[in-house]
């Protein structure tokens, strides 16, 4: 059997997306009650301003309504809540981003994260976690996961302590649990929380634009949802699912559960839109591995009917030996029994 490849992509157009959004994460991203460190100096340049406009304790009360012992707790301990903070730095009219270097931890959850702000997104390890919770992953604001464990969870793992050096990770059920804060990092990095199948997300435009960054982020998709070559498929897969939600509800009623309805046996105007409707991701890597001259076919293989959603299954094909190893020199893959295989079909 046969099926039609879908042909909704202009080939010959530019793919230039821009970047807008703010390339970091900064103290001030955390939740207002997340409890945050200061370092000497930033303790220092309050007290400082606190006497020098208000001179005492109960005046800098009357005037502002916070509570007049803030400056002994930050002078005693050197810890405050990241809405008093904000709080302060707008009484003393100042800058929020002039605190990002003053910040030493977040606290929480009985652990002081040691960290460094603002936090560069646009950096190599953020793209492999971006790829990583794009599909092996799951985003949440308690633990964001991650469903692989041995090498590519090691892999993550380090990738993320990158990041933030002593955060806390747990193994269970196969997969790795992190600590939230990794999670609203990611959220900042363009990963939302919750279904992706449903969400349908695109890649953020800051990998895109940048070939590097770009590399490392296919190589984790791949390395998570591909198929490598071997002489039997004799063809690189990458696969990705999307929610379907505008199918007639007499189809639906129709439809047998948990059964997947090939494309080519769908009704023409069921796969009219179906169509309509591809993993963004999908297209997305699609329209990268044409930047690095890697040609690749994008098609719908089925449709099936869960209790959330209505999912349709895409997938990228690359064929071709030398195609095939052009995708080895370009992307590759990083774990190891992938990395196998190829090398096993192209010799």
């Amino acid at each position: 059997m046969t099926t039609a490849l879908i042909t909704f992509i202009n080939k010959n157009s530019l793919y230039k997306p821009t970047m807008k959004k703010d390339l970091s994460y900064n103290w001030y991203d955390n939740p207002d009650e997340v409890m945050i460190k200061l370092d000497k100096k930033g303790i220092k340049i309050l007290y400082n301003k606190f006497l020098l406009k208000f001179k005492t304790k109960i005046n800098f009360h009357n005037k502002t309504g916070l509570d007049k012992d803030i400056f002994y707790q930050l002078n005693k301990k050197g810890v405050t809540r990241v809405k008093t903070l904000k709080k302060l730095l707008q009484i003393f009219n100042m800058n929020y981003n002039d605190y990002n270097k003053r910040i030493i931890s977040t606290l929480g959850n009985k652990k002081e994260l040691k960290l460094k702000f603002p936090i560069k997104l646009s950096r190599k390890e953020i793209a492999v976690l971006v790829a990583a919770f794009m599909s092996d992953g799951n985003n949440q604001k308690e633990h964001p996961f991650y469903s692989n464990i041995g090498f590519l969870g090691n892999k993550i793992i380090k990738a993320t302590r990158q990041i933030v050096p002593n955060i806390s990770y747990e193994f269970r059920n196969e997969k790795v649990r992190f600590h939230p804060i990794l999670g609203r990092i990611l959220n900042k990095a363009g990963v939302p929380y919750g279904n992706k199948t449903i969400l349908n997300p695109n890649i953020p435009n800051y990998i895109k634009i940048n070939k590097n960054l770009s590399k490392l982020y296919l190589t984790q998709a791949f390395d998570d949802e591909g198929h490598a070559a071997t002489k039997i498929s004799r063809k690189i897969v990458l696969g990705r699912s999307v929610a379907v939600k505008d199918l007639p509800n007499l189809f639906i009623r129709n439809m047998p559960w948990k059964e997947k309805i090939y494309f080519n046996n769908l009704p023409d105007y069921i796969k009219k839109i179906v169509i309509k409707n591809p993993p963004r991701l999908l297209v997305d890597e699609y329209k990268l591995l044409k930047k690095f001259k890697i040609n690749s076919s994008m098609r719908c293989r089925s449709l099936t009917k869960y209790e959330e959603t209505n999912s349709a299954d895409w997938v990228i094909e690359i064929f071709g030996k030398e195609n095939i190893r052009s995708f080895n020199n370009f992307i590759g893959f990083s774990q190891p029994e992938k990395i196998e295989r190829m090398n096993q079909y192209l010799t």
